[in-house]
């Protein structure tokens, strides 16, 4: 059994051990770590709640390949899974304390159009076709993470406004999740030499250490910026999935429209719904900024 088996098995068995919860959805989805590693996690997410933790099946398929019996293994993630859950009922009673939240907010952008109702009821500020919200940090290891959205509500009792929580959020965000750029080549495990890549017009993918809404860094102007200045170049930008962008020089991106299609058909067939960011496509200059096509 590979991975991909036992995840959906696990997937499949889970949901026997979680009769006291009222499970709305169970799926898996890759996240992709630093230097490219892929690890495999399953979503448990519950009705009426925001957060839902991401267990990486990576650290119990290792369990199941040295003979651990697998009835056991559903049973350690099921252990897993209510420790998340108690802390996350702890971080929401202690939500109201700002002082105990504040270094764990974040932002995260979201696509404007596929959230605008649930956009009515969170503070968030309008990024062209897309929308930056505010979460905190719940729980968070080489396991699992979890987080929730800040709604109107709770923003109001921390006595915030819009303003005063991305100034908060935008800075806790390189700190908790750090930016990695890595190159096309390198993840895709194809030496540029061989391949007759040119390392100067190499593609890129941006995202954070733990692959969790890398994405996000799209509204970062001292990456993007600090990047064109690094490479001597600027860059069109391919959002594909919340959780990366891809950097394509503007000197190997000489059809445009080709671009769009890329992006649109890969939301189509390779990304899931609850992943998609956007099915444009974007170009950062150090003159112009960031700007929609």
């Amino acid at each position: 059994m590979n991975l991909r088996d036992f995840t959906f098995k696990v997937r499949d068995n889970i949901g026997e051990y979680l009769s006291a919860y009222d499970v709305d959805d169970i799926y898996d989805r890759d996240v992709i770590k630093n230097n490219g590693v892929v690890y495999k996690g399953l979503v448990i997410a519950l009705k009426e709640r925001e957060a839902a933790p991401t267990i990486y099946m990576d650290y119990y398929y290792g369990l199941y390949k040295k003979g651990k019996d697998f009835d056991d293994i559903l049973k350690l993630i099921y252990e897993n899974y209510k420790l998340s859950e108690e802390k996350l009922e702890l971080t929401e009673k202690e939500a109201g304390k700002l002082e105990n939240y504040k270094d764990k907010l974040f932002v995260k952008v979201v696509n404007y159009e596929r959230n605008k109702e649930r956009l009515d009821n969170c503070p968030f500020i309008p990024f062209m076709d897309l929308a930056i919200t505010f979460r905190y940090l719940v729980h968070k290891d080489e396991k699992d993470i979890s987080s929730a959205l800040v709604n109107n509500t709770l923003m109001d009792i921390w006595g915030l406004n819009t303003h005063s929580m991305y100034k908060i959020a935008y800075k806790n965000t390189q700190k908790l999740f750090p930016p990695v750029i890595r190159k096309m080549s390198e993840i895709i495990n194809l030496p540029s030499e061989e391949y007759g890549i040119n390392p100067e017009n190499e593609m890129y993918v941006l995202s954070n250490e733990c692959g969790i809404n890398g994405a996000s860094y799209i509204i970062c102007k001292e990456i993007l910026d600090g990047f064109c200045e690094k490479t001597g170049k600027e860059y069109y930008i391919l959002p594909s999935s919340i959780h990366e962008l891809i950097l394509v020089p503007e000197n190997l991106a000489e059809d445009k429209e080709m671009l769009k299609m890329f992006v649109k058909e890969v939301n189509k067939t390779a990304v899931p719904p609850v992943d998609l960011l956007s099915d444009n496509v974007y170009f950062y200059g150090r003159d112009v900024g960031i700007k929609k096509f």
